[in-house]
């Protein structure tokens, strides 16, 4: 019985992750071209002159590790604050997702700043090249080599069942047998495998 019901909530967790609308992105400014610097102590690097778009619901910064260190991320206007997020250190690779409130409106001419927690391994700041006028700028206000990476994300309209065909057509290109058809098959064969081998032990169980 409890095989059952761990089943069944983790088939209800699925479901319901699914439903939901993947991010879409707003906008997104640099690129992760260089490495702009980096740190094992905890720091902060902050953003000029950025844009935060109406509905934003995170911020994908270019932030690399490969232990990830505890991120807060907070936009100023001015000295207000207008929104801000933090992130555990669960994460690891060449960008960190930071969730943070919406705002009902578009501000401009905000400052962005990213502050990493101290860390056993180097935490990377990646981004591209800009002029020093525009460059993000360290702690101590002295300019880096260019500006962060950064990408706006908000709801997605759509969720994740809706895209499904769109998915299986994509992933059935550029094989010996391409088509929608063959995901289909393929997804339908492992469901009929997952199926079975559940009933299979649930039976040997009881």
């Amino acid at each position: 019985m409890t095989l059952g019901v761990s089943i069944l909530v983790m088939a209800g967790v699925l479901a319901l992750t699914l439903s939901r609308a993947p991010p879409r992105v707003v906008r997104a400014v640099g690129r992760a071209e260089l490495i702009l610097a980096s740190t094992t102590k905890a720091g902060e690097t902050c953003q000029p002159d950025e844009v935060l778009p109406a509905g934003v619901s995170a911020l994908r910064i270019t932030v690399a590790g490969y232990y990830g260190a505890t991120l807060r991320a907070t936009v100023y206007q001015g000295s207000r604050i207008v929104t801000e997020g933090s992130r555990g250190g669960d994460w690891t690779g060449t960008s960190v997702t930071v969730p943070v409130k919406p705002l009902s409106y578009t501000a401009t001419h905000v400052k962005l700043c990213v502050h990493v927690g101290p860390n056993s391994e180097p935490i990377f700041f990646a981004g591209s090249t800009a002029l020093a006028q525009e460059a993000a700028l360290t702690g101590e206000g002295a300019p880096l080599a260019g500006r962060l990476g950064v990408e706006d994300l908000a709801a997605g309209q759509g969720s994740w069942w809706s895209r499904a065909l769109s998915v299986a057509r994509r992933m059935g290109l550029g094989h010996a047998l391409s088509g929608t058809w063959v995901v289909l098959l393929i997804a339908a064969l492992v469901a009929a495998v997952g199926v079975l081998a559940v009933t299979l032990t649930l039976r040997e169980l009881g």
